[in-house]
């Protein structure tokens, strides 16, 4: 009986796992996608710079939802929801700058927050299923 709860936690540990990343996956697809259009790249180079951005912003996202952890009851929902946001745009944004050393600061700024907003109503919309 213990061993068949083991596998299970397992499993779902692993199921888990597995919709994080189909969800960072979508994250990186759509914000290169938004790249591609604001013709700041071809796709591949979107993709992967988009993939750089994203796992480093998911890395500290990781480490700030930890940090705000004890603050979550003094803050609302929309408050984390607006923190995250802007910490991922501005990380982004200097990573974006780091990565795309051609294009112009101002545009690659207006493209991180598009780019963001796009991503962050993507995942309040999963939220709600």
């Amino acid at each position: 009986m213990n061993t068949f709860l083991l596998d299970a936690g397992i499993g779902l540990a692993s199921n888990i796992l597995w919709i994080l990343l189909l969800i960072l996956f979508a994250v990186i697809l759509i914000e290169a996608v938004v790249m591609v259009l604001f013709k700041i790249g071809n796709f591949w180079k979107a993709f992967s710079h988009s993939s750089i951005v994203n796992i480093v912003s998911t890395i500290v996202g990781y480490i700030l939802i930890n940090q705000l952890d004890p603050l979550s009851g003094k803050i609302s929902s929309l408050e984390q929801w607006l923190i995250f946001y802007w910490v991922t745009v501005v990380m982004e944004g200097l990573l974006m700058m780091l990565l795309f050393t051609h294009t112009s600061k101002s545009k690659l700024w207006l493209v991180t927050v598009v780019m963001n907003l796009v991503s962050y109503v993507f995942l309040y919309l999963l939220t709600l299923l």
